[in-house]
């Protein structure tokens, strides 16, 4: 990782393999808060208007293009955020050099964990992860070029760990792979169910595919 990227992960291989995961760090500063709102904004946006109309999960299915266009007004802006195109290019670059690639991040790092395994085709799990389904059609690839990902891609290579009373997790949709747990953090911790280092007991999987 360079000194000067806006993105904090690290790579971990184990002994004597070519297995590698990266690891990205969740929100840690003001600027990951913006990160994570720029990112995200649009997509938390039509899911709040989807839960107060009548019916209105009948507008799911186009939801991802009103989500594109409300964020291609604010394509330079979440360009600039889109911390996920420096792990993506390290992952690719991993893969090429015949390393087997793994990713994962926790909160923001979560949410880029994400997004890097469905672009860099390698699976990937976050832990409180904001999802992203709806905002599949928003991410951008090299010299900030749409760079799209399919809602096969996310049900294929990523996995998200949701915890019970953690908001985060609630934004965006979420692909076919994720699982619920309980939290056992008390009622009144409004922080409790997303740190990373809270106690959880698992609930259920959904497992449409088997992650790869």
């Amino acid at each position: 990782m360079a000194s000067d990227s806006p993105v904090s992960f690290k790579l971990t291989q184990l002994v004597n393999t070519n297995f590698v995961m990266i690891t990205i760090r969740g929100t840690a500063t003001v600027l990951d808060v913006m990160a994570d709102a720029q990112l995200w904004i649009s997509a938390l946006l039509f899911q709040s208007v989807r839960e107060f109309l009548p019916l209105g999960n009948v507008f799911t299915p186009i939801l991802h293009h009103l989500v594109k266009v409300v964020s291609m007004v604010e394509t330079k802006n979440i360009a600039k955020v889109a911390y996920y195109q420096e792990t993506r290019e390290f992952a690719l670059y991993l893969m090429k050099k015949g390393y087997d690639v793994r990713v994962t991040g926790h909160s923001l790092g979560g949410g880029l964990a994400l997004i890097t395994g469905a672009q860099a085709k390698v699976s990937a799990i976050g832990f409180s992860a904001p999802n992203a389904k709806l905002s599949r059609q928003t991410f951008v690839g090299k010299f900030e070029q749409p760079l799209p990902v399919s809602v096969y891609d996310l049900n294929t290579y990523t996995f998200n760990v949701v915890p019970n009373r953690d908001p985060i997790p609630m934004i965006d949709d979420k692909a076919d792979l994720y699982q619920n747990i309980n939290c056992t953090a008390s009622a009144n911790d409004i922080v409790g169910c997303h740190s990373i280092d809270a106690r959880f007991v698992s609930s259920n999987t959904n497992v449409g595919q088997k992650l790869v």
